[in-house]
């Protein structure tokens, strides 16, 4: 097949929709996270974000495995769609409270969860559906161009809320999150290609095959062990600490967290791009070794004495982190037969989200008694360490056995 460019894969007419959907919710989510995290960190303190996080960490473990098995069992589409439909239902009645002023902390923690709950669904179905709008060589490319533009508009989406939480509510950033999830829907129903899997096999999916075909593949599996290890420590230090630097150390506002919060966009762009214009040959190693990245990333919000110096930091941590994401990803897409693609793309979603509530659990209580300072120079050298350690593993595992021809019937 011809090679094509990343830019050139929106001449695909189903690509093309999947991307609108992709980018129109990740400009609402920009605006929801700011107001989530700040809404958090003012109702309740750290404490506060602490619990809010972990209500929309938790979901991951409890519906990741499931959200996989539903993406292979049942038509991707639809089960994005619903998702998209359900996460703009959750959020319409916490506009209307915050705006009503009647929103309580408690209230946010419930619509966090469930939120999370319906995007343990769609992240599977989406990401086991991109190699069939696309194939297998592209998934690189496109994820990248993905990534490069959602975390873009991500930017303006964190500056604009800058600006506009002098003129407006915050509360009025989960209504718009609300009618982006629903304009997502519609694109998503716009897509010509089905989203079935056919399935030669009549029983129904188990997640224990998921295992089974990641286990002639070291590299991933050990890609994936590293991914839930470096986000449970970056997660951990970054949701509990990176407000509290700013608010407590920094002392800046809301204003300068959605600064620091596009500095971490750009670094994401950055990545988004590179792996969109450069094919990475061994992308489950090179994953491993994106969170070398967060070295230089993590030291500067250690010794952070300026809002600049955080935003650099931000720019380092979005750079190795989105990296490493889009790059296991793109492994498992090229590698794994797409009857068993969502279980595996379940596997690789609930340990990445999943993580996040690992690290609230594990690492963001530390900031208790250990200074943000301290637990950002200690992250700085662990994160590195896991993927390093991960890298030598995957060199010493034998070859990967290619993917089966025979083995996607």
């Amino acid at each position: 097949m011809e090679k094509r460019g990343a830019l050139q894969l929106l001449q695909r007419r189903d690509f093309r929709r999947l991307y609108l959907a992709v980018a129109v919710s990740e400009l609402g989510d920009a605006f929801q996270y700011i107001a989530l995290m700040w809404f958090a960190l003012v109702k309740g303190g750290p404490i506060g974000v602490v619990a809010v996080r972990l209500a929309d960490s938790v979901p991951a473990l409890l519906f990741g495995f499931h959200g996989g098995i539903v993406a292979d069992k049942w038509d991707r589409k639809r089960t994005m769609i619903a998702a998209d439909l359900a996460r703009g239902a959750i959020l319409i009645p916490v506009a209307i409270a915050g705006l009503t002023h009647t929103l309580p902390l408690w209230g946010l923690v419930i619509a966090a969860f469930f939120l999370e709950a319906a995007t343990s669904y769609f992240a599977p179905a989406y990401s086991a559906m991109l190699p069939a709008l696309v194939d297998r060589e592209h998934v690189q490319e496109a994820n990248g161009l993905l990534g490069a533009t959602t975390n873009a508009l991500s930017i303006g989406g964190w500056a604009a809320a800058a600006g506009l939480l002098a003129i407006a509510p915050v509360s009025t950033f989960f209504a718009l999150d609300a009618a982006s999830f629903l304009v997502s829907a519609l694109f998503i129903g716009r897509i010509a290609h089905s989203g079935a899997v056919a399935i030669a096999n009549p029983e129904p999916p188990r997640i224990r095959e998921a295992f089974a075909a990641m286990q002639p593949l070291p590299a991933l599996a050990i890609g994936t062990v590293v991914v839930g290890l470096a986000v449970t420590v970056s997660s951990g230090t970054w949701i509990a600490g990176v407000p509290d630097l700013i608010r407590d150390v920094l002392r800046r506002g809301a204003g300068g967290f959605s600064i620091v919060m596009v500095g971490y966009a750009i670094g994401s762009v950055a990545a988004g791009a590179i792996l969109a214009r450069f094919a990475i040959a061994n992308k489950a190693r090179a994953s491993m070794l994106a969170w070398i990245i967060y070295l230089p990333g993590y030291a500067m919000f250690a010794l952070a004495t300026s809002l600049p110096m955080a935003i650099a930091g931000a720019f380092f941590s979005g750079l190795g982190q989105v990296g490493a994401s889009i790059l296991l990803r793109s492994a498992a897409q090229e590698q794994i037969a797409d009857d068993v693609l969502g279980r595996v793309m379940g596997v690789i979603s609930l340990v990445y989200r999943g993580a996040h509530a690992t690290g609230l659990l594990l690492i963001s209580p530390l900031f208790v008694v250990i200074a943000p300072r301290a637990m950002f120079a200690a992250a700085a050298v662990v994160i590195p360490l896991f993927g390093v350690v991960g890298a030598v593993l995957a060199d010493l595992s034998p070859d990967p056995l290619p993917l089966g021809k025979g083995d996607e019937t």
